[in-house]
């Protein structure tokens, strides 16, 4: 079993840069006639371990976030944990969830005067939610 450096150096040693994706194997559209004329240039995101900072893009990372601005919350009623009670009626803190930099993902359209792009999401379940994955966003 390789040694615990060995296995760092190695995480190390892989490419840190964009990755370009696997050519789709068949014709999507050929399979999937009624997507004709939808697509659209995407950004698959490939997230790896690592140590992010403020300055970076990141999933689940810290955010930039001004020092004099108030961290989000939730404050919808009746938000509570799968297969509890209510957490009511206090705020919960949102969480982040990405932050991303205009020039990580250049074929994304920011406003004009913006270069960051960043969502956080309350945690918990709401009651008009049909499927728990259902967050508030901000």
């Amino acid at each position: 079993m390789p040694s615990w450096h060995t296995q760092q150096d190695a995480a190390r040693a892989q490419p840190t840069g964009p990755r370009q994706p696997a050519p789709i194997p068949f014709d999507v559209e050929a399979v999937f006639p009624e997507l004709a004329g939808t697509s659209r240039e995407v950004t698959l995101l490939h997230p790896r371990a690592g140590q992010p900072g403020p300055g970076d893009s990141s999933i689940g990372g810290p955010l930039l976030w001004p020092a004099d601005e108030a961290w989000p919350t939730c404050a919808e009623p009746d938000h509570y944990k799968p297969l509890d009670a209510p957490v009511g009626p206090e705020p919960v803190t949102m969480v982040p969830v990405v932050q991303l930099y205009a020039q990580d993902v250049p074929g994304l359209a920011f406003p004009p005067g913006t270069d960051l792009l960043q969502i956080l999401w309350c945690p918990l379940v709401h009651e008009d939610d049909r499927y728990a994955a259902n967050p508030r966003l901000h």
